[in-house]
């Protein structure tokens, strides 16, 4: 199989490429990435030498075209993920998100690439008080959405179902909310980590309240591996850990202080929500993947373990991209 990957320095499209190296050394793989603050080639360091990596743009759409001619599977990770920072510059998120997505799908649609796996996010869903989203409620919840990386990402899926029924064989996948080795200390789970580290406390906001589905990212690309074996073109695939009980982001924090034996009164830190409009729970139904032979592995205290211990073991991969991120906040 010839795979081009975009996105593939990132945090999810690394642990794909790594994942997909080990498991089918055999495989050519070409790797397409910007190389923004959240793409790096450290990410790739260990398989650089068993891939071909290419930096450019998603939105380049001759040099798409080229990669997609010598594929026969695309994988389209690129994109734009942090809420603060679209806040910051919405533009980018759409040009990066909806036009590089665009230009994806059209180089597939031309080079006649045989399976293409669009990453999308639950965050297309919005919030739910109660109960679960699934797969067809997408299209009702677009004109709700308020934030601009919710929204761009649910135009992009909404580009990808107009290739779709017109006959490119696109696969529209939707994970929870993923954490593991090599996320960048923008996001909550890391942010955390590295800030105990620097002996500082934890930020959580509001009242920690919030709700999301931890998905390890592991979990993640076994699924991804199953959709491009087995997945049906066309079709939406929700993935999910479906965490029980469900997790709330101060909880996170207090399995963080149980796992490094640290008092949480002491390394948790409430302040004010910098978003005024933040969703305040996501769930989703992942019962079609699941039907394909997929399942999450369940311990997630086991697998935050894990994520604390590499974060540990690479003290130089998240100090130099830090500083960077703090100054979000």
């Amino acid at each position: 199989m010839k795979l081009l990957v975009t996105g593939g320095a990132g945090f999810i499209g690394s642990n794909f490429t790594h994942h997909w190296v080990k498991k089918f050394p055999q495989d050519k793989i070409v790797v397409l990435d910007k190389l923004t603050y959240a793409g790096d080639t450290d990410n790739l360091e260990e398989i650089l030498a068993k891939i071909h990596f290419i930096k450019g743009d998603v939105c380049d759409k001759k040099l798409v075209e080229k990669l997609a001619g010598n594929s026969d599977t695309s994988v389209h990770f690129a994109a734009e993920s942090h809420n603060t920072r679209a806040e910051k510059n919405p533009e980018i998120f759409y040009q990066t998100n909806v036009e590089g997505t665009r230009a994806v799908l059209e180089a597939a649609k031309k080079m006649r690439v045989k399976k293409i796996i669009h990453l999308s996010t639950d965050e297309v869903y919005g919030s739910i008080e109660k109960g679960f989203f699934k797969e067809e409620d997408a299209d009702n919840c677009l004109p709700s959405l308020t934030a601009d990386y919710p929204k761009s990402k649910a135009l992009a899926d909404k580009l990808a179902r107009e290739f779709a029924q017109k006959g490119l064989p696109i696969i529209v996948v939707r994970p929870t909310n993923n954490f593991g080795p090599r996320q960048h200390p923008e996001k909550a789970l890391p942010r955390y980590i590295t800030n105990i580290f620097l002996g500082q406390k934890m930020p959580i906001w509001g009242e920690g309240l919030q709700v999301r589905d931890w998905l390890y990212v592991k979990d993640t690309c076994r699924a991804l591996e199953i959709l491009i074996k087995k997945g049906v073109p066309g079709e939406v695939y929700n993935i999910a850990a479906n965490n029980q009980p469900e997790i709330k982001n101060r909880e996170v924090a207090e399995i963080l202080c149980q796992i490094l034996k640290i008092n949480p009164k002491e390394w948790i830190e409430f302040v004010p929500d910098p978003r005024p409009n933040h969703d305040f729970r996501y769930s989703i139904l992942a019962e079609k993947i699941r039907a394909l032979g997929w399942q999450p592995s369940l311990d997630i205290q086991k697998q935050f373990q894990q994520t604390v211990e590499w974060y540990r073991q690479n003290p130089t991969w998240w100090q130099k991209r830090k500083a960077e991120a703090e100054k979000l906040y």
